[in-house]
């Protein structure tokens, strides 16, 4: 281990692995949302009391949160890595891509469409948001 690798502020590994496992659980979910049957889904949806019109909308904004969550965790995953090697311009854009998505998730489920599960990742994805602007971790990003 290295000089600069012991000089690792600990809220910035744990922002880390939070981002880690927000991003796993989010192509996870966002797999099963996509490969979801849309039959099986309509068909509950129907039974249930949905019109059919309304059912079909949802099945396919079901799939469109899908494929939004895996975006977002294969770029949260991606970012998360240079966001620990210290990277401050890296850090400013997985704290944007967290905001965004934390905002389009709490709009989801205040109209009644969101997915507890996505929530869930959203606010793991907050935490390690906050996490990295502490002030104890200030000096980390500033260094050349």
């Amino acid at each position: 281990m290295s000089e600069r690798e012991g000089a690792r502020p600990r809220p910035v590994d744990v922002a880390y692995w939070l981002w880690l496992v927000a991003a796993a659980l989010l192509v996870l979910f966002g797999l099963l949302a996509l490969t979801a049957s849309g039959d099986a889904v309509r068909t509950h949806l129907i039974e249930a009391g949905a019109e059919p019109d309304v059912a079909s909308s949802l099945v396919t904004l079901l799939r469109g949160s899908g494929a939004l969550g895996i975006a977002v965790g294969l770029g949260t995953g991606f970012l998360a890595g240079p966001v620990r090697a210290g990277d401050a311009r890296f850090r400013r854009a997985e704290v944007a891509l967290t905001g965004v998505y934390v905002m389009v998730q709490l709009l989801a489920v205040a109209v009644g469409v969101g997915q507890t599960q996505m929530l869930l990742c959203a606010l793991l994805m907050a935490a390690a948001a906050v996490l990295v602007y502490l002030p104890s971790t200030r000096d980390w990003f500033v260094r050349a």
